[in-house]
């Protein structure tokens, strides 16, 4: 391949990252830098390729050690948008549920174990990356 298609792929990749929201896209799409750096510096295909899975490696074990110091104080990746209404999938147990918002699933728990299981809710609050809903 060519500087041109490595550094297509890597783009491709980390516009993909946009859509998914974990980062290990974007380490993969910052990974094809170096077969493109390779490919510049006019090297064989293996070397290329090697680049490619070497810098996959490097960049994905950032990034896992990135989550796993992650601190559980820090801002969830859930909506904040108190008040708005949610439609529940499946309650999981008397408290936990799977609901839908925004177009993405989330885990929510009941405010009170005492509320009724319904099929909406409204959310009061986001604990630790989970919505806190209201069903009444």
């Amino acid at each position: 391949m060519d500087f041109i298609s490595w550094s297509v792929f890597g783009i491709l990749f980390i516009l993909a990252e946009s859509a998914i929201g974990t980062s290990y896209l974007m380490a993969i799409g910052l990974a094809f830098i170096y077969p493109a750096i390779a490919d510049y510096a006019e090297l064989s295909g293996e070397l290329q390729y090697a680049a490619l899975i070497l810098g996959t490696v490097v960049h994905t074990l950032i990034v896992r050690l990135l989550h796993k110091f992650k601190r559980p104080g820090d801002a969830p990746s859930a909506p904040t948008d108190v008040g708005q209404r949610i439609e529940v999938i499946e309650w999981i147990d008397e408290g936990t549920a799977r609901v839908s918002y925004l177009d993405k699933e989330w885990l929510a728990d009941k405010a009170a174990n005492e509320m009724p299981d319904a099929d909406h809710g409204i959310i009061k609050s986001v604990q630790y990356g989970r919505l806190v809903i209201t069903t009444q």
